[in-house]
């Protein structure tokens, strides 16, 4: 049968001993075993002699030499008494270490003729010697003085072993000049059991759960106001009292609730966006397995298993520094418009209250089949420890995202089509023109909408002055969402700024030095990002595509280019598209594990393109095309009724052609060429000087 196995380290209540025969010399030993057989009475009447004839003798001048023959007797009869009475290891330990400290003080004594200089411990001696030194006279010692002076001394030299000490003297007296090493196996000869055991260096302790907690917390801690880390429960129940809670979205790794307050009227006033992002289990937290003690029968098996599903659980957490990055990209960005306002960061432990349970079961029984969420059950107990961490990262409510606008019915009309798509175009080329902005995740879901027009709704918009416009005709309003996954240089004290005070000033150069910190994300760590099903959904492709314009500046490339082949040429030339610079498309790409952290903005302009191919399919299918509606139904939307039904019509379908010739110039084969556009900000300058957009649109 295979040997049982503890967790954590085996346990044992045998304790080591240490033999000190090696502290006898042969001849004492030899003279121990001839006596054994004594009367352990009259071996003890024998040891009142012996001290009495070392007290007379020293008495008479002979000092230690001669109290030294006596404590050797009496160690001679203390080993014969040993094979008679069993003694303990106390007591051959105190004779032990009493040989050894009265052969350092024999070679270390002074000449006896130098009685002016000559010091003596009082203990030494014991207490009869003591009162003679004090009292400047002799005073004869008797039996029992004698016998106490043993004890002390044996008493004295137990506590000298431990403090070390290596001189001889008094406190009345100064110590003698003479320095006595001490020897370094007293220490090692005191026996295990012994109390006066010399101390051994105290180990570091064990850090508890909690500080491993806020230490792997930290870079999060020092970015909040309290540098705490605060408890699920108490932070849920101060929110209950004043707020309502709904769930509103999921991102990559993260949810997304909302927050609201419910005025007198029973109307509700939106508030805050809260995304709680799920942070994974610090390293140093030990297994199940390994925190208990309960034996198994394959140890190394049942921690491969536990560690498996720790990874498995923790697959759609994030890591501590890529949250950061995250919160860094937010205050960086808050500035810019058409972005979220950044408010606070608060980091949490424990699980999920009831109050968060509830607003994600009615989310998730909202949701169709195929589309329930990916995050587990927060009611369950199973879905998340007692110790879980989180991130909870506080923004402005932004408004409803576009996916669920157009699963709503909403965007279905080539004027909401156009101002959703020309501000999120103008947000980003801003962006990448203050601090070199990749999103990297622009999907539906991370682009919200509202409008700014009072007691509107953006599921009921209504179209002002169409004929004059080129923008803005809905009063819809765009902000960018989630830069879980963006890349942005990190300004150290951004100021508000506009990327340029008119078109003309747009330039390619960038605001930020070199020298600036990045904030991103390593994509390569994360390989299924660009291994999904495009056959399901058409967003999978864009990962691949995003990843080839990134690494080879080529959005159908995947592998790194021949270079005996000859490039590519484009059948035609559109020679009404100007560019003020090709830098960006003509910069070589590095390819490599940092090719991330670099900017590579036709990355944006491929997620420009899946926006615009999933407004154009949306309006294509709604039948809501300018060219399948009537010139009455054009008009059903429009405020202004004295406007012309035939030169609305004629507007909305120059826009619709613009809108197609735009997603042209974004397809992936189009973005391949040499020619191509670099980047969304050469995207505007191109709406700019083509006239489909105004300048007044630009600036701000």
């Amino acid at each position: 049968m295979a040997p049982k196995v503890l967790y954590g380290k085996k346990k044992t209540t045998t304790r080591a001993t240490t033999s000190f025969s090696k502290f006898m010399s042969p001849e004492k030993d030899g003279d121990a075993t001839q006596h054994v057989g004594k009367n352990a009475t009259a071996v003890k009447d024998n040891w009142r002699q012996q001290l009495e004839v070392a007290a007379e003798s020293s008495a008479q001048g002979n000092g230690l030499e001669a109290l030294e023959k006596g404590l050797e007797s009496l160690r001679l009869e203390q080993t014969q008494t040993a094979g008679v009475v069993k003694t303990t290891e106390k007591s051959r330990s105190r004779k032990a270490v009493l040989d050894l400290d009265a052969a350092e003080t024999k070679e270390n004594q002074r000449p006896e003729d130098d009685t002016s200089s000559q010091e003596v411990e009082p203990s030494t001696l014991g207490t009869a010697t003591v009162r003679r030194q004090k009292s400047g006279r002799r005073a004869p010692l008797n039996g029992r003085d004698a016998a106490d002076s043993t004890d002390v001394k044996v008493q004295t030299l137990e506590a000298r072993n431990i403090k070390g000490k290596g001189q001889l003297g008094t406190k009345d007296s100064p110590a003698s000049p003479t320095r006595v090493p001490q020897p370094t196996s007293r220490l090692k000869s005191k026996p295990a059991s012994s109390p006066l055991r010399p101390s051994l260096p105290t180990p570091e302790p064990t850090p508890e759960p909690d500080d491993i907690y806020t230490t792997y917390a930290s870079p999060l801690l020092s970015m909040t106001d309290t540098n705490k880390i605060k408890a699920f429960d108490q932070w849920s129940t101060e929110l209950e009292g004043v707020f309502d809670v709904t769930k509103i979205a999921e991102a990559s790794f993260s949810e997304v609730y909302r927050l609201s307050t419910t005025s007198l009227s029973g109307t509700s006033n939106q508030e805050s966006v809260l995304k709680l992002v799920a942070l994974k289990t610090p390293p140093d937290i030990p297994l199940l397995c390994q925190s208990h003690t309960r034996t198994v029968r394959d140890r190394e098996g049942q921690i491969a298993k536990e560690r498996a599903e720790r990874e498995e659980k923790d697959q759609w957490k994030s890591e501590v520094d890529d949250v950061v990055s995250e919160v860094k990209l937010l205050h960086n960005l808050a500035h810019i418009p058409g972005f979220t306002n950044f408010r606070d960061l608060t980091i949490l432990q424990g699980r999920p209250t009831p109050f968060f349970a509830k607003a994600w079961k009615a989310w998730n029984k909202s949701r169709t089949r195929g589309k329930k969420s990916e995050f587990p059950d927060p009611s369950k107990k199973t879905s998340y420890e007692e110790t879980q961490l989180w991130a909870v990262i506080e923004m402005q409510d932004a408004g409803t995202d576009c996916e669920k606008l157009m699963e709503n019915g909403g965007l279905s009309s080539i004027w909401e089509v156009w101002d959703v798509f020309w501000g999120v175009c103008l947000s980003v080329a801003k962006a990448e023109e203050t601090c070199k902005f990749e999103h990297r995740d622009l999907h539906m879901g991370n682009i919200c909408v509202r409008s700014s027009r009072l007691n509107s709704d953006v599921l009921d918009t209504t179209i002002k002055d169409p004929t004059h416009r080129k923008f803005r005709f809905t009063g819809l309003e765009t902000t960018v969402i989630d830069y879980t996954l963006s890349r942005a240089d990190i300004l150290a004290s951004p100021s508000r700024r506009s990327s340029s005070s008119s078109a003309g000033t747009v330039t390619s150069s960038s605001s930020i030095s070199d020298s600036a910190n990045v904030a991103y994300l390593d994509l390569d760590k994360d390989p299924a990002l660009f291994t999904g099903d495009a056959s399901e959904e058409y967003q999978y492709e864009i990962y691949r595509y995003m990843r080839g314009a990134a690494l080879y500046n080529n959005p159908l490339q995947s592998s790194p280019p021949d270079p005996t082949s000859e490039p590519r040429r484009s059948p035609r030339k559109n020679t009404h598209i100007r560019f003020d610079s090709q830098e960006s498309s003509q910069k070589p790409v590095l390819v490599g594990g940092s090719a991330w952290s670099q900017f590579h903005p036709k990355t944006n302009l491929v997620w420009a393109h899946f926006l615009l191919h999933k407004l154009l399919a949306h309006l294509d299918s709604s039948a809501n095309t300018p060219d399948q509606l009537s010139t009455k139904q054009i008009m059903a939307d429009v405020e202004d009724k004295g406007s012309e039904p035939l030169k609305v019509k004629k507007k909305a379908l120059k826009l619709h052609s613009i809108l197609k010739k735009v997603s042209e110039l974004l397809c992936p084969v189009a973005l391949g060429r040499q020619e191509s556009l670099g980047s969304v900000k050469d995207l505007v300058l191109l709406a700019i000087d083509e006239r489909w957009l105004r300048t007044g649109d630009v600036v701000g």
